[in-house]
């Protein structure tokens, strides 16, 4: 008794057992198709951040497991990813006049909940009221998703036009990501953002890197920004389809997702 092996196409075997009465006639067991891998949302974090770099916007990723024991289980208060932005006027002399009058205005905080997708009403509350939850502290609060059921898109402007949190739709190609619904401003937090930089060193070292680039001077501010940027997330060129694409293969992602 042995068993048998054939191929039935490319992503499916069969399997037989054969016995030697039953040489001429293997009997079927079971026909097992392979398993399709998946990604998991940490792997879509590249995409963003590129979409982010592209916006002009300093990208970083918390691991929440990072923070201090004591306090990482508190998952609905630190947001998967921050983005920084500073504004700048491309006139020298108003960019040195705002720096020394508008400190405080120079910079907008961002604050991301990523998910990979969203199919169902109940998802789609849990999901957005944890994005609620996790960005209280930023300026722009954002929900991130790569596919969502589009029926579930009026609900979503409901809860836009309450709570302000706005919503990107990510695409395999990040240059083509859209923001369907834009997040309304708030005032910074601060007290929450003490408590994320108590518990979580990265967020810590953004934070100061980022006060760094706004208390530089003109001589100094391009080496602060390029100190930040080293802190960020990995991001693909804009001129490089090669990049996303073999990142997309090599990871699972459905390239034609819309198909």
């Amino acid at each position: 008794m042995r068993i048998i092996i054939i191929k039935n196409s490319p992503k499916s075997y069969g399997y037989y057992l054969k016995t030697a009465d039953n040489a001429e006639k293997p009997i079927a067991i079971k026909d097992t198709p392979k398993t399709k891998e998946k990604y998991v949302e940490r792997d879509l974090h590249p995409l963003l951040a590129t979409f982010l770099n592209h916006e002009n916007i300093y990208a970083k990723t918390i691991y929440h497991e990072e923070s201090n024991k004591t306090d990482r289980n508190q998952k609905w208060i630190h947001p998967d990813m921050i983005g920084i932005k500073f504004i700048e006027y491309s006139n020298s002399v108003c960019q040195s006049f705002f720096m020394s009058t508008n400190k405080s205005d120079m910079v907008e905080i961002y604050s991301y909940e990523l998910k990979r997708e969203i199919h169902s009403d109940y998802e789609l509350k849990q999901d957005f009221f944890q994005t609620v939850s996790n960005s209280s502290w930023a300026n722009y609060g954002y929900l991130v998703a790569f596919d969502i059921e589009s029926s579930l898109i009026d609900e979503l402007k409901r809860l836009n036009n309450s709570f302000g949190i706005g919503f990107i739709l990510l695409k395999a190609n990040p240059f083509e990501t859209q923001i369907v619904l834009p997040a309304k401003r708030r005032d910074l937090d601060f007290i929450t953002i003490q408590k994320l930089c108590e518990i979580n060193s990265k967020f810590k070292d953004i934070f100061n890197q980022s006060s760094k680039v706004i208390t530089a001077d003109s001589d100094h501010i391009g080496d602060s920004k390029n100190g930040l940027k080293a802190m960020c997330d990995r991001s693909f060129s804009l001129n490089s389809e090669t990049e996303w694409k073999s990142y997309c293969e090599n990871h699972h992602i459905p390239i034609d997702f819309e198909e």
